[in-house]
Parts: structure tokens; C-alpha cells; sequence
């Protein structure tokens, strides 16, 4: 019997076996190759001119290995199609960021979104989602400064014009006169922004001479008609019947004021200018005033006919010899002792120690001469001290309640308000009120329109020249607003001697002691002045009670629906 065949088992090969094989099927295929005209591929004729470079070497020499990229050949792409993402789409995963279907156009380049400037463009992505906030408030702040010029510039042409009709200048006047807000709907009166920019160019002034400037009071303009100016204040009775008639017309202002039906008024002599303001205004529960400059004789006036005030604007003394206008305390000091018999109680005191020092003097064997020397020098650096304020912001008086109608009394029989000499001699003081009173007259602002270039841009331009109140300026603006007037800005040429009264803010209101009961404020203000002539969104503006709320406005733009102001 055959014995069966045994199966051989596969035995190991070398790998110089294998490739010895490999080498020989690449030999055939080139045979073939030949014998069909098919051209050979360029990647088997350098991988068998290699293997051929390899036959003759012992097999002990290192081989060089056959899958290794070969001099000039590219690196083959052995991942598969359906695993191959992109650069950006494996940062997308990183950062775990959606993947764009289709990448867009930045808002921020017109490049791509690549790797090379993906994290540029996040972080300018970053700073545009950081979207600047602008700058400004949405209220305007009150100016309590006389303003003489102010004037509106805007890239756009404003709602109205200087050209008024008969019935646009009728309804305004009507408006104003009668303070009534031709703005409502209901109204019958013209609506027009014409009409309206016309009622809010009106005030109301006493004395009005037409052949004098009474606003602003300068006393260096000399009058065109000087000469018979001059005849007028050398007759005594025309000079007599101006002085009555403007008292009778400050009476009567005054008593609107008090009775609510007035927020304030000016009185514009030649060497001051005094604010009376209503009760509730700028949150002060009494009516009250503000009076600048002052000089030490005009103080001293007042303090003979125990007129109390006191000096919001006025640096506080440390020590008592520092305490000039003597009967004349600054604010903390008015507050913490502002009764007449504490004043006589210290001035007693005062001279009780002036004898002490004479007599201490006399002791000593010192001259009376020499004593009356003393106390001229004293004399003369406390007179130095009480005038080196006068004239200035600092010398401000503030007075209110009962002190402010002992000032009226103390203003309606005060021969210095009355110049002798000059163009304005024997004029009383203008009377300026956003309201009527007996004896005003109803003057008109002037307006001029026109266009002008900056840095070759046109602009329009609206001025307007008079005495300017405060309430124009937000009457103004409120104005604009409403007839959607994106941008625009004012400037305004202020009386300088009148700054302070916006300075003030509310320093003039006196500190309450913590005993003291606290009045609340703008609670009955508003209601208590609904008859003043303001409508109820300028009303509330005016008695505010927030010291932001009062600034000096020498220019403001308007942009974004908010204010900005310098």
C-alpha cells in the first residue's frame, strides 16, 4: 500500500523570498507589456529599477524599504474619501463651532474664512459684536445763564422757515399769549412747524423804549439818539412816570411769582441782574432769588435793612478774623445760626472783647494813638477781605421765603438800580418774563436763516438774536424732535455776568438740620405751577430736583436720540 501523501505545512518565508517574487510578476507584466505595445507605468519601472539596484546585494546589507516615498514622487493620500475633512472643519470641531454648509462672505473682509486667519477674524468678530454704546442722555439740562445769540446747524434742511403766514403767525402769538400748547391735536389753532417755532421766539419785557437796547444792560454802548435820551432823563416828570410805571409792573410780576402763576423772571439793571424764581422750582419749597454781582456797599445796604442771605458760591472760613461781611454768614454757617438774637448776641460779644483788648492795651502803657492805629489797620485788612470778591461768581446772595420779599421791597425803592449817567440814565432795570404782566410788552426774537460750509460741507444754519430764556433752548429742541430731526447742533453766546446762576445749582438751597422735619420735594410742585404757562414735560424739567439736571450749555448736539453738551 501507497502511504498517503503528508500535507506540507506552509513554511516562513524571508522577506528577500517575498520580494524576489514581487520581482518576478513585475518582469512578466513588463513582457507583456512589450508584446502588446502597452506603454509601462513610470511608478513599476522605478520600483523594478530599484528592486534590480537591490538584486546584487548580500542579503545580510540593510534593504532599503520599497514603500518608502521615492525622490520626486508625492506622498500618496491613503486616507479614504468618505474620513477626508478639511483643516477648518477639524478647528470648527475644536472649537465647537457649527460647521458653515457654505462658508460666506465675512462681514469683515472679503476674504474666506481659512485656518491662516480664522483667529483674526474672531477676534475682529469679538470688537464688532462689541457694539459702542453712544454717549449722551436723552433729557437737556437747564441753563439758567441770559443767553443774547444762539444758533442751529444741521446737515438737513429744518422743518420750517423764517417766511411765516398770517395764520402761522397768529396761532404762535395766540399760543404764546395765552399759554396754550398749539402742538396738541385737539387744538384749533395752526400746527404747523412754523406757527410753533413762532410762539417759542416771544418773550415779554418792560420798559420798552424803541430808540434804546435795553438787553443787555452794557453801559459802554452809546445810543444812536443819545441827545434827546438826555432830554428825556433831564425832564423830570417823563423820568418820574418810567419809575412808576416800571413799579407797578414789577409789583405785579412779583405777585405772580408768587402766586404760582409765573416760574421766574429776570431784573436786568446796569450793574447786577436778579433771578426770582417760583416756589417748587429746581425743588426749592419757597420762592426764592439769586442776585449777582454784589459789591461790600451793596451788602451792607442789605444788612442795614436786615435782609439775611447768604453765599452759596463763597469759599467757608476757618477762622473768625476770615469771616468778611460781617452780619453775613456763608451757607453752613447761616444754617447752623440764622436768628437776629443769636447776631446781636455775637455782635455784643465782639465789642465786649474790642474793650477787653483796649484796656489790656492800656495796661501795657500802650498810646491811645497807637491803639487807634491798631484798629485802622484791622480796619483796612478786613475791608480788603469783604472787597476782594466783589464783582466776581463768589459775591452771589441767595435769599428765600420771607428774605426774598424783603429784597422786592428792598429793589422797588433802590436808587443804585437807576444809573444817573451814561445812554441809560434815569432807565429803570429791564423786566424780563416768559409771561404776561401789567405793563409788558410782547417783543419778538429775530431770526435769520441761512447756509454756510464747514470743512466743505453745507450746512443749515438758524439764528436767532434777543434775549434768550431759559425755557427756549428745551422748547426748542422739543421742537426738532418732534418733527424727527435726526441731527443737529447749538451754540449759544452767554451774558457772562449772569454764569453763576447755573454755577449755583442747588448749593443756594439751604441744608435742612436731620431734626428738622423734610419737605418733600416735587411732589406738590408741579401741581402747584400747572398754571405757569408750561406744558407738563418742560414744567417737570424746571423742577427737578437733581443737580445734574442744571448745567452751563455752551454748545449741544443732538444725534442718536441723545444729547451731548460741553
Amino acid at each position: 500500500m501507497e502511504e498517503p501523501e503528508k500535507v506540507k505545512t506552509p513554511e516562513w518565508k524571508r522577506p528577500d523570498q517575498v520580494m524576489q517574487l514581487h520581482r518576478l510578476k513585475i518582469k512578466k507584466r513588463s513582457l507583456q507589456a512589450r508584446m502588446t505595445n502597452i506603454r509601462v507605468n513610470r511608478e513599476n519601472l522605478d520600483i523594478l529599477k530599484n528592486c534590480n539596484l537591490n538584486n546584487g546585494q548580500s542579503v545580510a546589507q540593510k534593504r532599503k524599504n520599497p514603500f518608502a516615498q521615492g525622490e520626486g514622487n508625492k506622498r500618496a493620500n491613503i486616507t479614504p474619501p468618505e474620513l477626508e475633512t478639511s483643516n477648518d472643519n477639524t478647528l470648527y470641531e475644536l472649537l465647537k463651532i457649527e460647521t458653515p454648509k457654505s462658508a460666506p462672505e465675512s462681514p469683515i473682509t472679503d476674504s474666506p474664512l481659512t485656518f491662516s486667519n480664522l483667529f483674526s477674524k474672531l477676534e475682529a468678530s469679538k470688537y464688532s459684536q462689541e457694539v459702542e454704546i453712544p454717549k449722551g442722555e436723552k433729557y437737556i439740562p437747564i441753563d439758567w445763564t441770559l443767553k443774547t445769540k444762539m444758533r442751529f446747524m444741521s446737515p438737513k434742511p429744518f422743518p420750517w422757515n423764517s417766511k411765516l403766514k398770517t395764520s402761522e403767525e397768529a396761532s404762535g402769538t395766540t399760543g404764546f399769549v395765552r399759554c396754550l400748547d398749539i402742538s396738541e391735536k385737539n387744538s384749533t389753532l395752526d400746527t404747523s412747524p412754523n406757527a410753533r417755532l413762532h410762539r417759542c421766539c416771544l418773550t415779554w419785557q418792560h420798559p420798552s423804549l424803541p430808540w434804546l437796547e435795553l438787553f443787555p444792560r452794557c453801559a459802554g454802548k452809546v445810543s444812536a439818539n443819545l441827545t434827546n435820551n438826555l432830554a428825556i432823563v433831564n425832564n423830570v416828570p417823563v423820568k418820574d412816570a418810567l419809575y412808576k410805571d416800571w413799579s407797578d409792573s414789577f409789583r405785579s410780576l412779583f405777585h405772580l411769582l408768587r402766586a404760582g402763576q409765573c416760574p421766574y423772571f429776570y431784573v436786568c439793571a446796569n450793574n447786577f441782574t436778579v433771578l426770582f424764581r417760583a416756589a417748587g422750582i429746581c425743588g426749592i419749597s419757597e420762592a426764592h432769588a439769586l442776585l449777582t454781582p454784589t459789591t461790600r456797599g451793596f451788602r451792607q445796604s442789605l444788612k442795614q435793612e436786615e435782609i439775611d442771605y447768604t453765599m452759596p458760591l463763597r469759599k467757608d472760613s476757618k477762622r473768625r478774623s476770615d469771616v468778611t461781611d460781617s452780619g453775613c454768614d456763608t451757607m453752613d454757617l447761616a444754617v447752623s445760626n440764622t436768628n437776629t438774637q443769636s447776631n446781636n448776641s455775637e455782635d455784643q460779644s465782639l465789642d465786649d472783647e474790642d474793650e477787653t483788648q483796649d484796656e489790656w492795651l492800656q495796661s501795657l502803657g500802650v498810646d491811645n494813638s497807637e491803639i487807634r492805629k491798631i484798629h485802622s489797620s484791622q480796619a483796612r485788612v478786613t475791608l480788603e477781605k469783604e472787597t476782594e470778591i466783589d464783582n466776581l461768581k463768589q459775591s452771589l446772595i441767595f435769599v428765600k421765603g420771607v428774605e426774598a420779599q424783603g429784597l422786592f421791597n428792598f429793589l422797588i425803592n433802590c436808587k443804585s438800580a437807576i444809573t444817573t449817567t451814561g445812554p441809560l440814565a434815569g432807565v429803570p432795570p429791564t423786566l424780563l418774563a416768559p409771561v404776561a404782566f401789567y405793563g409788558a410788552t410782547l417783543k419778538p426774537i429775530k431770526v435769520k436763516e441761512s447756509t454756510v460750509r464747514v470743512d466743505n460741507e453745507r450746512y443749515f444754519s438758524f439764528e436767532l438774536k434777543g434775549p434768550l430764556l431759559p425755557h427756549v433752548l428745551p422748547s426748542l429742541c422739543s421742537l426738532m424732535k418732534s418733527s424727527q430731526l435726526e441731527q443737529y447742533s447749538a451754540s449759544c453766546a452767554q451774558l457772562n455776568s449772569t454764569t453763576s446762576f447755573s454755577v449755583t445749582k442747588y448749593g443756594s438751597e439751604q441744608r435742612e438740620s436731620s431734626d428738622a422735619p423734610k419737605i418733600p420735594q416735587n411732589i406738590f410742585a408741579q401741581e402747584n405751577l400747572s398754571d405757569c404757562g408750561f406744558n407738563d414735560e418742560l414744567l417737570k424739567k424746571f423742577c427737578s430736583s437733581d443737580s445734574s439736571h442744571v448745567q452751563i450749555l455752551d454748545s449741544i448736539k443732538y444725534s442718536n436720540n441723545l444729547y451731548t453738551w460741553a
